[in-house]
């Protein structure tokens, strides 16, 4: 009997400390955002002067090609996150891309995806949402903005020629 409730003992202790070890102490690793100085960019997208909805708006580093996204609402208005946790931007140069088709995983859709392709089938492109803006903000866009911690809003008021070449 004696063994028993040794064994017994040992046994919840073990478990105990076993739980404890693969519990941690704080939970999932977290990541630091701290060093990366990120600016919370805000803005709008108008093309024409009127509003644009869902348009999925991505500011590109020009040095490291990363990108942070966001999604225009019904008044065109857009905030940008650095991935699916943080919202912001990191400083410096960045080249706008704007469009009403491209997907996004995690933003505007939960599927993979990417801009539409012409080649899909016929069942696809119906489901595929319309592409309103003009090829020239899409395609090796000429949009450029610089982020700095004193510039953070941009608002893009699109010509329907894709003569429009920066933030307003």
């Amino acid at each position: 009997m004696r063994g028993t409730v040794r064994y017994l003992c040992t046994f919840l202790i073990t478990s105990g400390l076993l739980s404890l070890l693969l519990a941690g102490c704080g939970g999932p690793p977290q990541a630091d955002y701290s060093s990366l100085g990120l600016v919370d960019v805000t803005g709008t997208v108008k093309l024409e002067g009127e509003a644009v909805n869902g348009a999925v708006v991505a500011f590109e580093d020009l040095e490291t090609g990363g990108e942070a996204y966001g999604l225009t609402d019904d008044s065109g208005y857009f905030r940008l996150k650095f991935d699916s946790v943080e919202y912001g931007v990191t400083p410096g140069q960045k080249r706008i891309s704007i469009s009403t088709a491209r997907k996004v995983l995690g933003l505007n859709t939960e599927s993979e995806g990417g801009e539409s392709d012409e080649e899909e089938s016929e069942e696809s492109e119906t489901a595929a949402p319309t592409e309103v803006i003009p090829e020239a903000y899409r395609v090796d866009s000429a949009l450029k903005a610089t982020v700095s911690s004193s510039t953070s809003e941009f608002n893009f008021n699109l010509a329907a020629d894709g003569s429009t070449t920066g933030a307003q």
